[in-house]
């Protein structure tokens, strides 16, 4: 069964989508449609040329309203608005809403109810989801009937929760401490902004290259809605200017003291079975810049976990904000669209 997936929102996770299902050899999962209001000519030149990713590897056009992503022919719409998107013209299955723009429920569900789509994943924190749905800790969750606009959050959300998954599945957690720290956003500016920020806090409009800058960020929140057994979290959040590579990590107490050694093999041994692709687990001493393409939500590092006699425990771990994420983005639409009723229309990837 193949997926046809729509993207709102051609931009950093929206071009990380395509790429990724372009290069995959059995994707069961398709791009039928695209929206953004650039013209196609700069969609594709977006995909084509990256400063972080590189150039793209195969080929891609404009023709016409149509982006051909190594002869594969996408269906490029540009409109402002959900409401005015004709998804189901084109079988699209579920949304990716990628803008960042339409993060609330409400404003998303209309890519259903006006657009003819039959689901919602929306890139990011979203405001009263159906769902958060973090993929290796909750998403079994899911449910069909009454789940129709799911978020997985953010990057960081998904990082720090594989890690505290393990951690509570294996020892117990509670009293747990995070911290995020993540590599320049789209949304920072090159130089100091008063305006047009799209964040309250002053201090997100200043240059996101000069700067550590602190983000009143609740991403405890959101590990608690995946894992309700840790109960209360407290959390810091900082933008660093790194191109791509985050860092995140975690504190808290197990029910019972634990050793280093014995945390790491529970992490390496979750990145190799129930966890694999989700969790990966490197020992070579990591920086930044190492998990740059790496599709896993969290890439553990061993050297580290600390552990101290009366149970107190700290793990870390590296992630691509947008590789790794954009991945577990395509696994929750094809987990939410491999349950939609039997019938569903299909399109092709041929030119039109």
């Amino acid at each position: 069964m193949t997926v046809a997936i729509g993207i709102n929102g051609l931009g950093r996770i929206g071009r990380s989508l395509t790429r990724i299902v372009a290069a995959m050899p059995h994707p069961g999962v398709e791009i039928a449609a695209v929206n953004d209001i650039a013209p196609t000519e700069k969609l594709a030149y977006g995909l084509r040329r990256d400063s972080v990713r590189g150039s793209f590897p195969g080929t891609v056009t404009a023709r016409g309203d149509y982006l051909v992503v190594n002869d594969h022919a996408i269906r490029a719409f540009h409109h402002e608005r959900p409401e005015r998107i004709p998804w189901a013209e084109h079988g699209v299955d579920v949304v990716i809403e990628a803008t960042g723009r339409f993060r609330a429920g409400s404003t998303a569900r209309k890519h259903i109810t006006h657009g003819g789509a039959r689901k919602v994943v929306i890139s990011a924190s979203a405001d009263d989801p159906d769902a958060f749905l973090i993929y290796g800790a909750n998403h079994a969750s899911y449910d069909p009937v009454v789940h129709d606009v799911v978020s997985p959050a953010s990057c960081g959300v998904n990082a720090l929760t594989v890690m505290a998954k393990v951690l509570l599945d294996r020892f117990g957690l509670r009293s747990v401490n995070t911290s995020v720290i993540l590599a320049a956003q789209g949304w920072q500016r090159v130089q100091d902004a008063a305006v047009d920020t799209s964040r309250d806090d002053p201090r997100l409009g200043r240059a996101g290259g000069e700067s550590i800058i602190p983000h009143n960020y609740v991403v405890g929140d959101l590990v608690r809605v995946a894992l309700p057994e840790i109960g209360e979290m407290r959390y810091s959040y900082y933008c660093v200017p790194t191109p791509i590579g985050s860092l995140a990590e975690l504190s808290g107490q197990t029910g019972r003291p634990v050793t280093a050694e014995e945390v790491n093999r529970a992490m390496a041994e979750a990145a190799a079975g129930p966890l694999r692709g989700i969790l990966a687990y490197d020992p070579d001493p990591t920086v930044s810049i190492d998990v740059k393409n790496n599709a896993a939500s969290c890439l553990f590092d061993p050297s580290g976990t600390q552990a101290t006699a009366d149970g107190g425990v700290k793990v870390r771990g590296w992630f691509d904000n947008e590789w790794g994420f954009s991945n577990r983005l395509l696994d929750l639409a094809c987990l939410v669209g491999e349950r939609l009723p039997v019938g569903s229309s299909r399109v092709s990837w041929s030119v039109a």
